[in-house]
C-alpha cells in the first residue's frame, strides 16, 4: 500500500514538477521573445528615424548652402553694378527677383543709410539703424551678414530675414550696402519638401543659438524652443555616419550640420512622441497576446505555437512599419534607392513625377552599369566604396539625358552596412537652369544677345594679360550710330530696337569668330580684334562702316544710320585697359565731329 502511495505521490510530484518546469520554461521563453521583439521593433524605428533625420539635416545644409551661395554671388554682383554701372542695377535686380521666388525685396543704400534703390514701391525709410547696416559700418571686413527673422511693419503677416553685403571701392572706402530680404514662407518653399512631414522641424541658428530661420515658426515653434537647442553646450559629438546628433528630453531626435562658410547650424528635429506611442501600443499588444497564449494552450503547444504567432505578428507589424515609412518617404523628394556596393538596385521608392531612364517596375535587380555612362558608373561605385569604408556620406551632382531632355540630379550616398548603401536623389534641374539663365543675362545684352559692358571689360583685361605674356597685339573699336535718335523720335522705340538688332547682325556677319562684338549701351557698340594691327583694323573699320549703312525696311520705311568709329591699338596707343578705352572713345568723338 505504501509503495502504491509513494509511487502515486512520486508520479504526481513528478508531473507537477514537470508541468511547473515546463510552465516556467514557457513563461521564461515568452518573456525572452517578448523583450527581443520589442527591442528589435524599437531599434528598427529609432534607427530609421535617426537615418531619416540625419539625411534630411545633411541635405538641408547642402541646399541652404547652395541657396545662400547663389544669393551671395548675385548680391556681390549687384553691389559691383551699383558702382560700375548703376543704370543696370534695376534690370539686374528685377531679373534676379523674378528668377528666385524666395527673394522678397532688394535694396541698395549709401554710406549714410539712405536708400538709393529698392524693388519695393513707395517711400523707403533710411536703414541706418538696421543691425546689418551697423555691422558693416563698424567692420572693415567684406563679409556677408544674415539677420535674425523679423516681422514687416508694412505687411504684418510677413516674417523675413535679410542678407546684406558691404559696397566698397578699390581703396576699401565704405560706400553702402546691398540687401536682399527673403520671407520665411518663400525660403521654406524654395528648399523643397524636406520638412513637409508635420513631425519634422527644420531650423537655422547662428553659432550662439540666435534664430535665423525656421520651417514652421508660424505653426507654434517659439524662439525659446530654438534657443534650447543650442544653450548649455547640448550639442554632442557622435561618430555614427560622421554626423552630430543630440537628443532633447527624450521627445525629439535632432541632427545638425555646421556651415563654416556662413557660421550657422542647420538643425533638423523629428518629434519622437508618435513613434513612442507606436512602440507603447506594440508593447501592449504583445503583453495581451502572450497572456492569451499562456492561458489558452498547453506549455508544449504554447512554445510551438508561439513561434508561429511570432512570425505572423512580425509580418503584420513589419507591414504596418513599412506602410508608415513608405508614407514618410513619399512625402520626401524624389528617388530613394537601396543598392549593393556593386551597383545592383534591390529596393526603391520614387515620386510619380520624377524623371526616370526606364519604367520604375524594372529598377529592382538592375545594375547601374546597364543604364549609365561608364565614367559616371565608375565615379558612383568609387563613392559607394568610400562611404562604406569610412562611414562618411558622399554627395554627387551630375547631368543625365532623359527622353531627349537634360536633367541635373543631386545624389547623397549613405552606408547601411558593409555591403549596402542608401542613395537619396533629388531633381535640381530648375535651379540649375535658373542659375545658368541669370549668369547669361549678367554678361549679355538682353536685346541683341551680344556681350555687355561687363563681359567686354573682362575680355580686354584677358587680351592685355596675353600681350604681357606673349606680346600679341590687338585693337579695339568704339562704334557710335549717327541718326539713331532721329529714328527713335520719328518712328518709335520699336524701330530703334530693330535698327540695333539689324546693326548687330550685320556686324556679326563680317567679323571673325575670334573677334568679340559687344553692345555697351544705347547706340554704342565695341569690337575687340585679337592679333590685329592698326593697318589691318583700318580695313575692318571701312568694312564695318559700309555694312552699317545698309538700310532696314521697317513698316514700309527705309531706315538708315551711319557710324562714327574710334580705334585704339595695344601696344601702339597704350598697354592698359583704361588708356585704350579712353583713346578709342576720344577718337570716336573726333570722327563724329569731323563728320558733322
Amino acid at each position: 500500500m505504501s509503495k502504491h502511495v509513494e509511487k502515486w505521490f512520486f508520479n504526481r510530484t513528478f508531473i507537477v514538477f514537470v508541468m511547473v518546469c515546463l510552465w516556467f520554461i514557457g513563461a521564461l521563453s515568452l518573456r525572452f521573445f517578448y523583450h527581443q521583439q520589442v527591442s528589435g521593433y524599437q531599434s528598427s524605428i529609432h534607427s530609421q528615424i535617426s537615418q531619416r533625420v540625419s539625411m534630411s539635416s545633411a541635405l538641408q545644409a547642402e541646399l541652404i548652402d547652395k541657396e545662400f551661395s547663389f544669393l551671395a554671388a548675385n548680391l556681390k554682383q549687384l553691389g559691383s553694378l551699383s558702382v560700375e554701372s548703376p543704370k543696370q542695377v534695376s534690370a539686374f535686380a528685377m531679373r534676379l527677383k523674378n528668377l528666385n521666388p524666395s527673394i522678397w525685396h532688394i535694396t541698395i543704400a549709401d554710406s549714410k543709410g539712405e536708400v538709393t534703390f529698392s524693388t519695393r514701391v513707395g517711400y523707403q525709410p533710411p536703414i541706418s539703424l538696421r543691425d546689418y547696416f551697423a555691422e558693416h559700418l563698424k567692420s572693415n571686413q567684406i563679409n556677408f551678414f544674415i539677420s535674425s527673422p523679423r516681422q514687416s511693419v508694412i505687411q504684418e503677416s510677413a516674417l523675413y530675414i535679410a542678407m546684406s553685403y558691404p559696397i566698397r571701392n578699390p581703396e576699401g572706402e565704405f560706400l553702402g550696402v546691398a540687401v536682399t530680404t527673403l520671407t520665411s514662407e518663400a525660403l521654406t518653399a524654395q528648399l523643397g519638401k524636406i520638412t513637409n512631414n508635420k513631425n519634422i522641424s527644420a531650423v537655422l541658428t547662428d553659432q550662439f543659438g540666435k534664430l535665423i530661420w525656421s520651417s514652421n515658426l508660424a505653426d507654434g515653434l517659439q524662439k525659446g524652443d530654438v534657443y534650447s537647442l543650442c544653450k548649455d553646450n547640448k550639442y554632442q559629438t557622435s561618430t555614427d555616419l560622421g554626423i552630430y546628433r543630440i537628443k532633447l528630453d527624450d521627445n525629439a531626435q535632432c541632427d545638425f550640420q555646421f556651415l563654416d562658410k556662413w557660421g550657422m547650424y542647420s538643425i533638423v528635429a523629428e518629434n519622437l512622441t508618435p513613434s513612442n506611442q507606436l512602440i507603447q501600443r506594440y508593447q501592449n499588444q504583445m503583453v495581451k497576446r502572450n497572456i492569451i497564449i499562456l492561458l489558452a494552450f498547453s506549455l508544449l503547444l504554447m512554445i510551438l505555437g508561439y513561434q508561429l504567432l511570432k512570425q505572423i505578428e512580425s509580418r503584420q507589424l513589419l507591414a504596418v512599419l513599412n506602410q508608415r515609412n513608405k508614407a514618410i518617404i513619399d512625402a520626401m523628394p524624389d528617388l530613394l534607392l537601396t543598392m549593393r556596393i556593386d551597383g545592383t538596385i534591390i529596393d526603391y521608392e520614387v515620386e510619380e513625377s520624377f524623371p526616370l531612364l526606364m519604367s520604375a517596375d524594372k529598377l529592382n535587380g538592375l545594375n547601374i552599369s546597364e543604364v549609365l555612362e561608364p565614367e559616371l558608373v565608375e565615379k558612383k561605385l568609387a563613392l559607394m566604396a568610400s562611404t562604406v569604408l569610412t562611414g562618411e556620406p558622399a554627395t554627387l551632382e551630375y547631368p543625365l539625358m532623359v527622353e531627349g531632355k537634360e536633367y541635373y540630379f543631386l545624389e547623397r550616398l549613405t552606408a547601411l552596412d558593409d555591403k549596402h548603401v542608401l542613395a537619396f536623389i533629388i531633381d535640381i534641374t530648375s535651379r540649375r537652369e535658373a542659375e545658368s539663365k541669370l549668369e547669361w543675362q549678367a554678361y549679355h545684352d538682353g536685346l541683341t544677345g551680344l556681350a555687355n559692358r561687363l563681359m567686354f571689360f573682362e575680355f580686354i583685361n584677358k587680351l592685355i594679360q596675353d600681350y604681357r605674356r606673349n606680346k600679341r597685339e590687338f585693337t579695339i573699336l568704339f562704334i557710335d550710330l549717327n541718326g539713331f535718335k532721329a529714328i527713335n523720335d520719328n518712328y518709335g522705340h520699336h524701330a530703334g530696337d530693330e535698327i540695333l538688332k539689324h546693326t548687330a547682325n550685320h556686324l556679326l556677319s563680317i567679323l571673325r569668330q575670334t573677334d568679340t562684338l559687344a553692345r555697351l549701351g544705347g547706340d554704342e557698340f565695341a569690337v575687340l580684334l585679337p592679333e590685329t594691327s592698326p593697318a589691318q583694323a583700318q580695313r575692318v573699320i571701312e568694312t564695318i562702316a559700309d555694312a552699317i549703312q545698309k538700310p532696314l525696311v521697317y513698316l514700309g520705311n527705309r531706315l538708315c544710320v551711319t557710324a562714327s568709329i574710334g580705334m585704339a591699338s595695344c601696344p601702339q596707343d597704350a598697354t592698359s585697359a583704361d588708356e585704350l578705352i579712353n583713346t578709342a572713345d576720344k577718337r570716336m568723338y573726333e570722327v563724329k565731329l569731323t563728320d558733322r
